[in-house]
């Protein structure tokens, strides 16, 4: 099934990721055993003194162009280099970048600085890249949580309508949610339509449209009226189970079940007026499939013969 909802794109972007370090112990002085500080100051002095630190600590702990960024210098640094109450380097104007490496390159003193500070750089790119796409795979798998979780939760009160209230219950119901649905799948294929968006898949299926003119994303749902089959198709399914389940075990007295299903007749015809035998046809064997899959050994003739008996 198709999805749409609409986000802020740029607020996912250059989020701090925070990279899990290791405890120093208290023997170790300076940069590596202190806890965050307050925000560094945006100017130029700042991020000038702020680099020179770094760049001092950094050579102090013997880091250089050969040295892993797996240890645990290197991992504190960059976490404070993404860091956005820190140096936040990715996210501030770039006469603050470059004061920042003025700085280190005087801190660390040696001419390999550039090749010491590069890596750190790019691990610390990386890392936000990877939170980022995470969040946004994050936003997609919970869109689709809640679609399936909103959907079973209308089938469940549908069944109900169906089994226990009337054809005007149910119509009353669709409306109401069609109505409101359709008020945000008219604004959705309105952005869509525009044009000028790019079209991305997440793995579950979901349709991405993103605008970069506007930094708008929309979700691609189904039209009203397809979410208004489904959710008829999806209730004659879970009907069907619990039908096969209840019976099985003898929860239910046959008759009571006949009458289930003779009641059934209008809702199976999608209550769209006058009674189209195909349409109903269609909609049993879908309760049937259910049916039979659920009951287990004889299905098929068991509900054959209910069937039968309700009229169809």
């Amino acid at each position: 099934m198709k999805h749409f909802i609409r986000k802020s794109f740029p607020a996912f972007f250059l989020t701090a990721f925070f990279v899990s370090v290791c405890l120093v112990s208290s023997s170790q002085a300076g940069l590596f055993d202190s806890k965050k500080g307050p925000k560094v100051k945006r100017d130029v002095a700042s991020y000038e003194k702020e680099g020179r630190h770094y760049g001092e600590e950094l050579y102090d702990k013997g880091i250089n162009p050969e040295s892993s960024l797996n240890n645990q210098y290197s991992q504190f640094f960059i976490e404070h280099l993404i860091g956005k109450d820190e140096i936040d380097y990715f996210g501030v104007h770039s006469d603050l970048k470059e004061a920042f490496k003025k700085g280190f390159r005087q801190g660390y003193q040696e001419r390999t600085a550039d090749l010491v500070l590069g890596p750190h750089l790019q691990k610390a790119a990386g890392l936000i890249g990877r939170n980022s796409a995470l969040r946004f795979k994050e936003v997609v798998e919970n869109f689709e949580k809640g679609w399936a979780e909103t959907l079973i939760n209308a089938v469940n009160v549908f069944i109900t309508l169906i089994a226990e209230g009337s054809q005007a219950d149910r119509e009353e119901f669709i409306r109401n949610f069609t109505e409101v649905y359709k008020t945000k799948y008219d604004q959705n294929q309105a952005v869509i339509k525009a044009g000028g968006s790019i079209r991305l898949a997440s793995e579950g299926g979901t349709q991405l449209y993103l605008d970069p003119r506007n930094t708008i994303s929309t979700l691609d749902i189904p039209s009203d009226k397809a979410l208004r089959v489904e959710i008829y198709k999806q209730t004659f399914r879970v009907m069907g189970d619990e039908m096969g389940r209840r019976y099985s075990h003898n929860l239910i007295p046959r008759g009571e079940l006949v009458d289930w299903l003779r009641r059934s007749k209008t809702a199976l015809n999608m209550d769209q007026g006058e009674i189209s035998p195909k349409v109903v046809s269609v909609n049993l064997g879908i309760v049937a499939n259910a049916f039979i899959k659920s009951y287990g050994t004889d299905g098929r003739s068991v509900f054959e013969g209910l069937a039968r008996e309700a009229g169809y």
